[in-house]
């Protein structure tokens, strides 16, 4: 079965994806190969396999996929969310294309748009993975929990990937985590999945809640902190209206960029970002976008960009 999705001019899903995963390092349970996109994509009756196409300089996406009970509309608008196809970025174009700090990056950064999560418990997980540690390095340790845990569908001659499920996770325990190489954050992404599996917690809930809201309820969880709050709102829960201003990587960047090679504190950021006005956050994201993906030349460090 297949459909097309019409996507914003210049849209480059591959530098879209790839600002988030190494192509690498793979499955995350992501996959690119050539010019598509594969994963198994989860929908309330069964995992979905998908591969989407976009031929070079296309304003199409070709998706092809198979489903026994799930609708193609359903499909369709799980991925133009999770490709951010349907966010606004005109405003954080036109700030980095008029800033003569920043209009370097404007030709690689103008295709892409904000990729998500398909659902918030796999966004979280991914983001706790996160946590002190390189985008490769996170890669890394998402790719070993992926082949060890995660549903997998043989697909146009492709093997697809899911991402776990909560009772996986939890079966697989704490101690099996840590041999993963999670360290301590295994306490973290098992206390998580365990109260998913309790009915405890339901994330995907705070897509309707106001970011205080959200940290309400997320922040006594062990292991959750600001940092991967505002991370995650943009990840999973499509606010682009806060960002993570403590996070290393773009304290050095900004600090790369504007202060001598000099890293940034977190109030130095919050004092700087002002002056893109309400495109700050999205501003931020396209600007860890071009780092990871060595757009700065030689002021990125997309192998070591760190997080929190």
């Amino acid at each position: 079965m297949t459909f097309e999705i019409n996507v914003p001019k210049k849209y480059d899903m591959l530098s879209s994806i790839h600002a988030w995963i190494y192509p690498d390092i793979q499955p995350v349970p992501e996959q690119t190969i050539d010019t598509s996109f594969y994963r198994l994509y989860p929908f309330e009756s069964e995992m979905v396999p998908v591969m989407i196409t976009q031929y070079t300089s296309g304003q199409q996406l070709f998706v092809d996929y198979f489903a026994q009970s799930t609708s193609e509309e359903e499909i369709r608008r799980c991925i133009i969310h999770t490709l951010g196809l349907d966010v606004d970025m005109h405003g954080a174009l036109k700030r980095i294309r008029n800033d003569k700090t920043l209009n370097v990056i404007f030709p690689g950064v103008v295709g892409i748009r904000p990729y998500q999560s398909p659902n918030v418990f796999e966004a979280l997980i991914k983001t706790i993975i996160q946590q002190q540690v390189s985008y490769r390095a996170a890669n890394i340790l998402t790719r070993k929990l992926i082949l060890l845990l995660s549903q997998k569908k043989s697909f146009n001659d492709k093997m697809l990937y899911a991402f776990p499920f909560a009772h996986n996770i939890v079966r697989h325990g704490i101690d099996g985590l840590q041999e993963l190489g999670l360290g301590y954050k295994a306490k973290y992404v098992h206390g998580v999945a365990e109260l998913i599996q309790r009915g405890s917690l339901n994330l995907e809930e705070l897509k309707e809640k106001e970011h205080d809201k959200v940290i309400s309820l997320l922040q006594p969880i062990h292991g959750i902190g600001l940092w991967t709050i505002d991370t995650l709102a943009i990840s999973g829960l499509g606010n682009f209206n806060v960002f993570p201003y403590s996070d290393l990587g773009i304290r050095n960047l900004l600090g790369r960029l504007y202060n001598d090679d000099k890293r940034l504190t977190t109030q130095e950021v919050e004092s700087l970002v002002r002056r893109w006005g309400t495109d700050q956050s999205l501003v931020l994201y396209l600007l860890m976008c071009a780092d990871v993906l060595g757009l700065f030349g030689n002021k990125s460090r997309q192998q070591n960009h760190k997080r929190s």
